[in-house]
C-alpha cells in the first residue's frame, strides 16, 4: 500500500523539475504533501542559449519546450497548484541557482531536500572527436551543477538540523559506454562527490545519495537536438525493451 503524506511539512528544491524524470520527482513530491521550488531552462530559452553557449553546446539541451505544453515550467507549476513555485535557472551559475534555493527559503521557511537532477547527454561521439564546447557544458551541468547544489544547500539544511540531497547520477558512471566518455565521467564525479558530501554532511544530519538510472524514456533521449533525429517516446521504450536485462524500459 502507498503511503501518502511521507513529504509533508517539507521543503524541497528539485532542479530540470520540467521534464523526465525530474518532472516525475516534482509531481510525486507533491502528492507526498511537500511544498516546493523547482528549476528548468524556460521555453524561450533556446534563443538566448545559442547566443551565450554558441550552437554546438546550445544543442545539448532539451529544446522542443513549448509555452504551455508538457514541459513547460510555469505551466506545470500552475497545474501543480501553490504547493510548487518554477523559476527559470541555469544550474551552472551560482546566482542563478543560489536564487533558486533562496526563494524555497523565503518561501517556505527552510530547506529539507534538494533534488540534483538536471542534467544533458546526447552521443557526443569518440573521445578524440569531443569538442571542448561539449566537453565543457556537459561538465558544467552534470558535475558543476550538483556541487553547486550541495555547496548552496549546505548551510540551509544545517540550520534545519538536516536534510537529504538526491543527485541523479547514470549507469555510464558504472559501465563503460563507448560514445560516453564526457558524460560518464561526470556521473562518475557525482558518485564520488556524494561520498564525500555524505561524509561531511554526517555530523550534521545530512545525507547524501545518488542515484543511477538505465535506460529511461524521457525527452533528453527523444527530444534531444544533438541526436538529430525524429525519435518518439514510443520508438525508444522499444529499443529499451531489447537493451536491458528486465525486457522493458
Amino acid at each position: 500500500m502507498t503511503r501518502v503524506g511521507r513529504l509533508r511539512d517539507k521543503v524541497a528544491v528539485v532542479t530540470g523539475g520540467a521534464s523526465g524524470i525530474g518532472l516525475a520527482v516534482v509531481e510525486r513530491f507533491v502528492a507526498e504533501g511537500a511544498r516546493l521550488v523547482f528549476c528548468d531552462l524556460a521555453p524561450e530559452a533556446g534563443r538566448e542559449m545559442v547566443v551565450r553557449l554558441g550552437e554546438e553546446a546550445a544543442r545539448l539541451h532539451h529544446s522542443k519546450r513549448a509555452a504551455g505544453g508538457p514541459n513547460d515550467g510555469a505551466a506545470i507549476a500552475e497545474r501543480l497548484g501553490p504547493a510548487a513555485i518554477f523559476m527559470p535557472a541555469d544550474v551552472t551559475d551560482e546566482a542563478s541557482l543560489g536564487a533558486v534555493i533562496g526563494r524555497a527559503v523565503d518561501e517556505f521557511g527552510g530547506l529539507d531536500i534538494l533534488v540534483n537532477n538536471a542534467g544533458v547527454g546526447g552521443p557526443e561521439g569518440a573521445l578524440e572527436k569531443t569538442s571542448d564546447a561539449i566537453f565543457d557544458r556537459m561538465i558544467g551541468v552534470n558535475l558543476r551543477g550538483p556541487w553547486l547544489g550541495i555547496k548552496l544547500a549546505f548551510p540551509h539544511l544545517k540550520a534545519r538540523g538536516g536534510g537529504s540531497i538526491v543527485t541523479t547520477s547514470s549507469i555510464s558512471a558504472l559501465v563503460g559506454m563507448a560514445g560516453q566518455t564526457t558524460y560518464g565521467a561526470a556521473k562518475a564525479g557525482v558518485l564520488q562527490m556524494s561520498r564525500v558530501a555524505a561524509i561531511e554532511g554526517a555530523a550534521s544530519f545530512i545525507r547524501v545519495n545518488s542515484v543511477c538510472p538505465g535506460g529511461i524514456v524521457t525527452p533528453l533521449i527523444y527530444e534531444n537536438p544533438l541526436i538529430g533525429l525524429e525519435l518518439t517516446a514510443e520508438s525508444i521504450s522499444a529499443a529499451f525493451d531489447q537493451a536491458q536485462p528486465i525486457p522493458r524500459a
